[in-house]
Parts: structure tokens; sequence; C-alpha cells
């Protein structure tokens, strides 16, 4: 009976424990409250992060499939904007090419004859079927202005015309002359038929005489007339061989005018050809730089469109930058200014540190993709670590970015989520 009522004694919680417990509960409910309201932690924002410079490296890649004729330069060499890295397969000679276009900038007003021309555009260039057609074109062309300035046919036409407006000139002269004659003649028969007219009416002289003295008279006005008609056919006939000697100008001005402009358009066209056969076949530096290979070992290796073939990077490193890609969520907080951590793949940064910067600008609209994202651009002012570590730069370091939004204490998150659930119960 004992044991009994000793057993249950055990088996009874004591009060001062629940009394304390409950007290304990108590208190840490209220630090967490406390810890919830009075101590606020960053939002945070992460993307995938590049780091370069303001002269970021310059990658070169194949426009077309093929095999590689030629690799100029090897890996580490220094190269300046404009070298040719190397050829892509192509049907055409390059060193013919390029001397036809240094000869399309520079020799074109100094051809005279179709013996120049063939010396400095010689017809045997091994220019390939890209360039070929056009070249065939040019060459026509100014073998058409040459024979034209060479052969002078309109100079050879216009020499005649000028001689039979001289002719003319002198023909219109005598002419005039012999209009002047006849016109006294004509006035002097006049005044002969009227003296004659006054004796008839006095009775001096017969009929038969007046009629001859007028038969005269009118041999002298069609003679005058005859002279008028032929002297105004010959002013019409040099009106026409003065419209005839400016239409010959003018068809040889405008014949030679085009001559040279389907010359020009012809020498354009062949220097666009050969534009689109260097952008297409040529690998060219477009800075300066150290050069840098990656899948490329050697000559003949065969390549794919698209295929990054060299990599120039800048000798001089510019101001660093950053270009970061963040989600959609929560982008609406993010503004200029706003702190930054970087966290390297090159340089973890539980060994090294993180690197601090700053929102620079935000894009207006996000990137369309199957995720969207905006850009974010940040700006870096040196590579010294969170553990005062120095990075050493490489071109497009890759990484994580952390932006920093606006503090926000986590009683104010929990705030947020019953104003949700009460403003859509009211709704």
């Amino acid at each position: 009976m004992f044991n009994s009522n000793k057993d249950r004694e055990l088996d009874k919680e004591p009060g001062w424990v629940l009394r304390n417990g409950t007290i304990f509960i108590f208190v840490m409910l209220i630090l967490v409250l406390l810890f919830a309201s009075f101590f606020p932690f960053n939002e945070v924002v992460e993307g995938n992060v590049m780091v370069t410079s303001d002269n970021p490296p310059a990658h070169i890649k194949a426009k077309n499939t093929g095999k590689i004729l030629a690799i100029n330069y090897k890996a580490g060499d220094t190269v300046i904007k404009g070298d040719i890295l190397g050829e892509l397969e192509n049907n055409g000679n390059r060193e013919d090419i390029l001397y036809l276009k240094n000869q399309l900038k520079s020799s074109l007003g100094e051809i005279y004859s179709l013996e120049v021309l063939s010396k400095t555009f010689s017809p045997q260039l091994h220019l390939g079927s890209d360039i070929q057609l056009y070249y065939n074109t040019f060459w026509n062309n100014y073998q058409q202005l040459i024979l034209d300035e060479s052969l002078q046919d309109f100079n050879i036409y216009d020499e005649q015309i000028k001689a039979e407006l001289f002719n003319q000139k002198n023909s219109i002269q005598n002419k005039k002359e012999e209009l002047i004659t006849m016109e006294r003649n004509l006035e002097v028969s006049q005044n002969n038929f009227s003296r004659y007219k006054q004796l008839f009416q006095k009775g001096v002289i017969s009929q038969l005489d007046l009629e001859t003295t007028e038969k005269e008279l009118l041999s002298v006005q069609r003679q005058f007339h005859l002279l008028k008609q032929e002297f105004n056919q010959l002013n019409l006939e040099n009106s026409g061989f003065q419209n005839k000697q400016k239409l010959t100008t003018h068809s040889s001005v405008r014949n030679k005018n085009k001559l040279e402009m389907d010359l020009e358009l012809s020498r354009q066209n062949l220097l666009n050809s050969i534009t689109e056969w260097e952008d297409k076949y040529l690998l060219k530096s477009p800075i300066e730089g150290r050069l840098s290979f990656f899948e490329v070992w050697g000559e003949y290796q065969n390549i794919t469109e698209g295929e990054n073939i060299f990599t120039v990077v800048p000798l001089i490193q510019q101001n660093l930058i950053g270009k970061c890609e963040v989600p959609l969520r929560n982008s609406g907080k993010l503004k200029a200014g706003q702190k930054v951590n970087l966290k390297l793949e090159n340089y973890p940064y539980r060994e090294w540190g993180m690197l601090r910067a700053r929102v620079k600008s935000i894009s207006e609209v996000p990137k369309i993709g199957k995720n969207p994202t905006y850009i974010v651009y940040l700006d870096i002012d040196h590579l010294k670590t969170s553990y005062g570590k120095d990075l050493k730069f490489h071109q497009e370091l890759k990484g994580t970015a952390e932006i920093l939004l606006n503090e926000v204490t986590l009683m104010e998150r929990v705030f947020y989520q019953f104003r949700h659930v009460l403003s859509n119960r009211k709704f």
C-alpha cells in the first residue's frame, strides 16, 4: 500500500517544472519577437554575373563551314587592329584580291590606254567566283570609256558639223550681199517703171516701151523674191546645223558621263564584293591585343560556322564593369547605387572572399527568352576582396552576384503575409 502511493507521487509531474517551463517558453517567445522586430536583414536578388572591362576581348568566329587555309600568328603574339590572323577555305587568291583592292583605291585616274589597263588590272587575276563577275563588269566598263576617248567619234562628227556651219555662214553672207544688190536693182527698176509710166501718160513713149519696162520690173521682183527665199532657206539650214551641233555636244557629254557613272558604279560593286569576301573568309583582328586560340591547332583543320576561332585580349585593362542577369522576381526593387557582393568561380569566395560592387544601371525592358531576365550593369572599383586579397584580373570572370535590397525585419515579412491574406478576404 505504501509503495503504491509512492509510485503515484513519482508519476505526478512537479508543479515547479510546469511553472518554470512555461515561463522559459514565454521568455523565449518574447526574445524571438524582439529579435524579429528589431534586427533587420537584407533581401537578396541573385543572378549570374560576368566581370570584364570597358574594352572587352574580341571573339573572332567563323562565318562559314570549311577548312583553315592559313594561320598567320601564334598564340600569345601581339597583333594590331586589321591584322589578318587567318584565312578560311575559298576559291580565290588572297594576294590577287588584296592587290586589286589597293589598285581600285589609287590607280583609276592614271589609266588612259588599254595597254596600261591590262598591266594595272590584269585579266589573269585569280579572284574566285564571288568577285570575278564584278571584276569582268568593271574591266569592260573601263575599256568602253578608254575606247570612247581614244576613237573620238563624237569629236570627228562635231568637227564636220563645224565645217558645215562655217561654209553655211559664208553662203549666207554671200546670199545676203546678193540680196542687197538685188534689192537695189528692184528699187531702180521700180523708179524706172514709174518714169516710163509718166512718159506714157504724156504720150511721149508707146505702149510697147511701157510693157517692156514693166516686164523688166517683174523679172527683177521675181529674182529678188527667189533670192530672199534662198536666204531664208540658208538661215533655216544654219539653225538646223547649230541645233545638230548642240545635240552632238550634249550627246557626247551624256555618253561620257554615262560611261564614267557605269565605271564608278562597277568599281563600287567590285569593292563591296571584296569587302564581303574579306568578311567571309579572312579572320581579322578588330582591336590591338594578345592573341589566344581555342579549338584551333593547325592549318587545314575543319571548322564549323559560328565556331570561335581566335580571341584577342586587350593589352591595357580599362575600367572594370560587371554584367549581371537577374530574374524578374523582385526586380522591381532594384535601383542604382545598391550594394552588390560578387562571388567569382575562378576565386572561391570562402577562400578568397567576395568583391564589392554597386548597381550602375538596369535595363528598361527584360531580355526576351525562355527565362526572361533584366540586365544589371555594375560598377567595380577594384579587385580587392572582403578578405583583403588582391585578385589577378582575367577577362570575362564569371560568378554569382548578390544584390542587396532594402533591409526588412522578420516581423515585417510576416506582416506582409497577413496583409496579403486579409486583403484577399476583403476582396
